[in-house]
Protein backbone atom coordinates (compact mmCIF):
# COMPACT_ATOMS: atom_id res chain seq x y z
CA UNK A 1 0.00 0.00 0.00
CA UNK A 2 3.01 2.28 0.47
CA UNK A 3 6.51 2.92 -0.43
CA UNK A 4 9.27 2.95 1.76
CA UNK A 5 12.62 4.77 0.93
CA UNK A 6 15.42 6.04 2.39
CA UNK A 7 17.00 9.60 0.93
CA UNK A 8 20.36 10.45 0.67
CA UNK A 9 22.17 13.46 -0.78
CA UNK A 10 22.24 11.55 -4.42
CA UNK A 11 19.54 9.65 -4.87
CA UNK A 12 16.94 7.70 -3.34
CA UNK A 13 16.63 4.08 -2.73
CA UNK A 14 13.66 2.39 -2.67
CA UNK A 15 13.40 -0.70 -0.02
CA UNK A 16 11.24 -3.62 -0.05
CA UNK A 17 8.22 -3.37 2.80
CA UNK A 18 7.65 -7.02 3.26
CA UNK A 19 11.15 -7.08 4.49
CA UNK A 20 13.04 -5.59 8.08
CA UNK A 21 15.40 -3.29 7.55
CA UNK A 22 17.54 -6.06 9.26
CA UNK A 23 16.82 -7.97 6.51
CA UNK A 24 17.94 -5.49 4.15
CA UNK A 25 21.27 -4.19 5.80
CA UNK A 26 23.46 -3.71 2.49
CA UNK A 27 21.18 -1.07 1.48
CA UNK A 28 20.97 0.67 4.80
CA UNK A 29 24.81 0.02 5.06
CA UNK A 30 25.76 3.86 4.81
CA UNK A 31 22.72 4.79 6.15
CA UNK A 32 22.90 7.67 8.92
CA UNK A 33 26.52 9.00 7.87
CA UNK A 34 25.24 11.89 6.30
CA UNK A 35 22.72 14.15 8.66
CA UNK A 36 21.26 14.58 5.27
CA UNK A 37 19.60 11.36 5.26
CA UNK A 38 16.11 10.18 5.97
CA UNK A 39 13.68 7.53 5.38
CA UNK A 40 10.57 8.39 3.70
CA UNK A 41 6.86 6.36 3.60
CA UNK A 42 4.68 7.56 0.64
CA UNK A 43 1.45 5.78 -0.13
CA UNK A 44 1.16 4.68 -3.41
CA UNK A 45 -0.63 7.22 -5.88
CA UNK A 46 -3.36 4.69 -6.39
CA UNK A 47 -4.26 4.74 -2.53
CA UNK A 48 -4.29 8.43 -2.70
CA UNK A 49 -6.25 9.21 -5.69
CA UNK A 50 -8.79 6.50 -3.89
CA UNK A 51 -8.38 8.38 -0.76
CA UNK A 52 -9.07 12.13 -3.00
CA UNK A 53 -12.07 10.54 -4.70
CA UNK A 54 -13.59 9.41 -1.46
CA UNK A 55 -13.21 12.79 0.48
CA UNK A 56 -14.93 14.60 -2.77
CA UNK A 57 -17.83 12.26 -2.64
CA UNK A 58 -17.95 12.04 0.94
CA UNK A 59 -17.56 15.43 2.61
CA UNK A 60 -19.82 18.72 2.84
CA UNK A 61 -19.74 22.20 3.84
CA UNK A 62 -16.24 23.62 4.64
CA UNK A 63 -14.12 20.24 4.54
CA UNK A 64 -16.03 20.12 0.64
CA UNK A 65 -14.90 23.76 0.02
CA UNK A 66 -11.13 23.31 1.69
CA UNK A 67 -11.05 19.92 -0.68
CA UNK A 68 -11.84 21.61 -3.68
CA UNK A 69 -9.83 24.60 -3.15
CA UNK A 70 -6.85 22.78 -2.75
CA UNK A 71 -7.20 20.40 -5.84
CA UNK A 72 -5.62 22.80 -8.34
CA UNK A 73 -2.96 22.85 -6.08
CA UNK A 74 -2.05 19.38 -5.74
CA UNK A 75 -2.34 18.43 -9.66
CA UNK A 76 0.02 21.35 -10.04
CA UNK A 77 3.20 20.02 -7.45
CA UNK A 78 1.94 16.18 -8.37
CA UNK A 79 1.81 15.16 -12.48
CA UNK A 80 1.34 11.67 -11.79
CA UNK A 81 -1.13 12.08 -9.68
CA UNK A 82 -3.03 14.05 -12.58
CA UNK A 83 -2.75 11.11 -14.72
CA UNK A 84 -3.82 8.34 -11.89
CA UNK A 85 -6.59 10.66 -11.24
CA UNK A 86 -8.16 10.71 -14.98
CA UNK A 87 -7.49 6.64 -15.14
CA UNK A 88 -9.75 6.40 -12.27
CA UNK A 89 -12.67 8.23 -13.02
CA UNK A 90 -11.59 11.65 -11.42
CA UNK A 91 -13.58 13.15 -13.56
CA UNK A 92 -17.07 11.52 -13.54
CA UNK A 93 -15.92 12.35 -9.50
CA UNK A 94 -15.78 16.39 -10.48
CA UNK A 95 -18.64 16.67 -12.60
CA UNK A 96 -21.13 14.74 -9.86
CA UNK A 97 -19.75 16.83 -7.47
CA UNK A 98 -20.08 19.70 -9.31
CA UNK A 99 -23.49 19.34 -10.46
CA UNK A 100 -24.85 19.63 -6.79
CA UNK A 101 -22.04 22.69 -5.79
CA UNK A 102 -22.78 25.87 -5.59
CA UNK A 103 -21.22 28.36 -7.83
CA UNK A 104 -18.48 29.24 -5.46
CA UNK A 105 -17.53 25.55 -5.50
CA UNK A 106 -18.08 24.95 -9.21
CA UNK A 107 -15.37 27.56 -9.55
CA UNK A 108 -12.88 25.11 -7.90
CA UNK A 109 -13.12 22.60 -9.22
CA UNK A 110 -13.24 24.82 -13.02
CA UNK A 111 -9.56 25.71 -11.83
CA UNK A 112 -8.71 22.05 -10.96
CA UNK A 113 -10.36 21.16 -14.57
CA UNK A 114 -7.77 23.57 -16.08
CA UNK A 115 -4.83 22.29 -14.39
CA UNK A 116 -5.54 18.57 -15.46
CA UNK A 117 -6.34 20.30 -19.19
CA UNK A 118 -2.85 21.07 -19.46
CA UNK A 119 -1.11 17.67 -19.36
CA UNK A 120 -1.78 16.15 -22.58
CA UNK A 121 -2.87 12.74 -21.04
CA UNK A 122 -5.43 15.07 -19.11
CA UNK A 123 -6.75 16.96 -21.82
CA UNK A 124 -7.18 13.28 -23.86
CA UNK A 125 -9.14 12.19 -21.10
CA UNK A 126 -11.46 15.07 -20.92
CA UNK A 127 -12.09 14.73 -24.69
CA UNK A 128 -13.04 11.00 -23.95
CA UNK A 129 -15.53 11.81 -21.22
CA UNK A 130 -18.41 13.61 -22.60
CA UNK A 131 -19.68 14.40 -19.54
CA UNK A 132 -17.32 16.62 -18.53
CA UNK A 133 -17.76 18.52 -21.57
CA UNK A 134 -21.56 18.18 -21.28
CA UNK A 135 -21.34 19.96 -17.65
CA UNK A 136 -19.37 22.64 -19.03
CA UNK A 137 -21.47 23.60 -22.03
CA UNK A 138 -24.67 23.48 -19.10
CA UNK A 139 -22.80 25.87 -16.82
CA UNK A 140 -23.06 28.56 -19.45
CA UNK A 141 -26.76 28.47 -18.86
CA UNK A 142 -27.00 27.84 -15.12
CA UNK A 143 -29.39 30.88 -14.41
CA UNK A 144 -29.72 34.14 -16.15
CA UNK A 145 -27.65 36.94 -15.64
CA UNK A 146 -29.92 40.16 -15.54
CA UNK A 147 -31.21 41.78 -12.10
CA UNK A 148 -34.79 41.60 -11.49
CA UNK A 149 -36.31 45.24 -9.69
CA UNK A 150 -35.87 43.95 -5.86
CA UNK A 151 -34.73 45.48 -2.68
CA UNK A 152 -31.23 46.92 -1.70
CA UNK A 153 -30.44 44.10 0.35
CA UNK A 154 -31.93 41.17 -2.36
CA UNK A 155 -29.65 43.40 -5.02
CA UNK A 156 -26.80 42.89 -2.82
CA UNK A 157 -27.28 39.37 -2.75
CA UNK A 158 -28.25 38.91 -6.18
CA UNK A 159 -24.62 41.08 -7.17
CA UNK A 160 -22.88 38.81 -5.14
CA UNK A 161 -24.40 35.88 -7.48
CA UNK A 162 -23.72 37.66 -10.41
CA UNK A 163 -20.43 38.27 -9.95
CA UNK A 164 -20.01 34.57 -9.18
CA UNK A 165 -21.80 33.31 -12.01
CA UNK A 166 -20.07 35.63 -14.63
CA UNK A 167 -16.81 34.16 -13.18
CA UNK A 168 -18.05 30.57 -13.68
CA UNK A 169 -19.16 31.30 -17.18
CA UNK A 170 -16.26 33.38 -18.03
CA UNK A 171 -14.23 30.32 -16.84
CA UNK A 172 -15.95 27.55 -18.33
CA UNK A 173 -15.66 29.70 -21.41
CA UNK A 174 -12.04 29.73 -21.22
CA UNK A 175 -11.53 26.12 -20.97
CA UNK A 176 -13.61 25.30 -23.52
CA UNK A 177 -11.42 27.73 -25.71
CA UNK A 178 -8.46 26.06 -24.78
CA UNK A 179 -10.00 22.74 -25.48
CA UNK A 180 -11.24 23.37 -28.79
CA UNK A 181 -7.90 24.94 -29.96
CA UNK A 182 -6.05 21.81 -28.65
CA UNK A 183 -7.02 19.76 -31.94
CA UNK A 184 -10.07 19.39 -34.47
CA UNK A 185 -10.79 16.17 -33.34
CA UNK A 186 -11.75 17.78 -29.83
CA UNK A 187 -13.69 20.56 -31.76
CA UNK A 188 -16.02 17.57 -32.97
CA UNK A 189 -16.21 16.48 -29.56
CA UNK A 190 -17.27 19.79 -27.97
CA UNK A 191 -20.12 19.70 -31.05
CA UNK A 192 -21.08 16.34 -30.12
CA UNK A 193 -22.23 17.33 -26.19
CA UNK A 194 -23.61 20.56 -26.97
CA UNK A 195 -25.77 18.71 -29.84
CA UNK A 196 -26.96 16.22 -26.81
CA UNK A 197 -27.95 19.13 -24.26
CA UNK A 198 -29.16 21.24 -26.83
CA UNK A 199 -31.40 18.65 -28.79
CA UNK A 200 -32.78 17.07 -25.37
CA UNK A 201 -33.77 20.39 -24.47
CA UNK A 202 -35.74 21.43 -27.59
CA UNK A 203 -33.23 24.01 -28.13
CA UNK A 204 -31.09 25.16 -31.40
CA UNK A 205 -27.46 24.42 -31.59
CA UNK A 206 -25.24 26.59 -29.35
CA UNK A 207 -28.35 28.20 -27.56
CA UNK A 208 -26.49 28.02 -24.12
CA UNK A 209 -23.56 30.32 -25.90
CA UNK A 210 -25.84 32.28 -27.72
CA UNK A 211 -28.02 33.25 -24.35
CA UNK A 212 -24.68 34.63 -23.44
CA UNK A 213 -23.99 36.96 -26.63
CA UNK A 214 -27.50 38.09 -26.47
CA UNK A 215 -27.31 39.29 -23.05
CA UNK A 216 -27.95 42.63 -23.46
CA UNK A 217 -27.44 44.15 -19.54
CA UNK A 218 -24.61 44.55 -17.16
CA UNK A 219 -22.08 41.83 -19.86
CA UNK A 220 -18.61 42.97 -19.98
CA UNK A 221 -16.92 42.79 -23.72
CA UNK A 222 -14.28 40.17 -22.20
CA UNK A 223 -17.00 37.27 -21.95
CA UNK A 224 -18.54 38.24 -25.13
CA UNK A 225 -15.32 37.56 -26.89
CA UNK A 226 -14.61 34.46 -25.65
CA UNK A 227 -18.46 33.00 -26.87
CA UNK A 228 -17.67 34.82 -29.69
CA UNK A 229 -13.75 33.02 -29.96
CA UNK A 230 -15.54 29.19 -29.23
CA UNK A 231 -18.26 30.06 -32.02
CA UNK A 232 -15.35 30.63 -34.25
CA UNK A 233 -12.95 28.17 -33.36
CA UNK A 234 -15.30 25.19 -32.85
CA UNK A 235 -16.94 26.08 -36.21
CA UNK A 236 -13.04 25.94 -37.75
CA UNK A 237 -12.48 22.53 -36.86
CA UNK A 238 -15.85 20.99 -37.80
CA UNK A 239 -14.58 18.23 -41.08
CA UNK A 240 -17.42 18.39 -43.00
CA UNK A 241 -19.48 20.75 -44.95
CA UNK A 242 -23.30 19.67 -44.22
CA UNK A 243 -22.07 19.87 -39.94
CA UNK A 244 -20.73 23.44 -41.30
CA UNK A 245 -24.17 24.64 -42.60
CA UNK A 246 -26.08 22.74 -39.93
CA UNK A 247 -24.44 24.74 -37.37
CA UNK A 248 -24.59 28.25 -39.59
CA UNK A 249 -27.90 28.25 -40.10
CA UNK A 250 -28.82 27.20 -36.57
CA UNK A 251 -26.67 30.57 -35.09
CA UNK A 252 -28.50 32.86 -38.12
CA UNK A 253 -31.72 31.38 -36.97
CA UNK A 254 -30.88 32.85 -33.40
CA UNK A 255 -29.92 36.11 -35.20
CA UNK A 256 -26.17 36.38 -34.82
CA UNK A 257 -25.81 38.67 -37.18
CA UNK A 258 -28.17 41.13 -35.57
CA UNK A 259 -26.50 40.66 -32.13
CA UNK A 260 -22.64 40.86 -34.03
CA UNK A 261 -24.20 44.14 -35.27
CA UNK A 262 -25.64 45.60 -32.09
CA UNK A 263 -21.97 44.79 -30.20
CA UNK A 264 -19.86 46.48 -33.31
CA UNK A 265 -22.00 49.23 -32.76
CA UNK A 266 -21.12 49.82 -28.72
CA UNK A 267 -17.86 51.67 -27.98
CA UNK A 268 -14.98 49.69 -26.03
CA UNK A 269 -15.92 46.49 -27.11
CA UNK A 270 -12.47 44.49 -28.36
CA UNK A 271 -13.66 43.15 -31.27
CA UNK A 272 -11.04 40.84 -32.02
CA UNK A 273 -11.91 36.97 -32.69
CA UNK A 274 -15.70 37.85 -32.49
CA UNK A 275 -16.44 37.92 -36.62
CA UNK A 276 -17.83 34.76 -37.94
Amino acid sequence: MANLYYLDFYESVYEDLESSIDEQQEEFATFGQDRRHSVILRTKLSVRVHACIEKLYNTRGRELRRALFSLKQIFQDDEELVHEFVARDGLTCLVKVGGEADQNYQNYILRALGQIMIYVDGMNRVAEHIDTLKWLYSLLASRGLVLNNCSFKKVQFRSQENHLFRLVVKTTLKLLVVFVEFSDANCAKLLEAIQAIDEAQGHKLFFNVMKVLDEQDGIDSELLVFAMTLINKTMYGIPDQDTFYDVADALEMQNIDKIQERYRSKKGLDKKGGRM
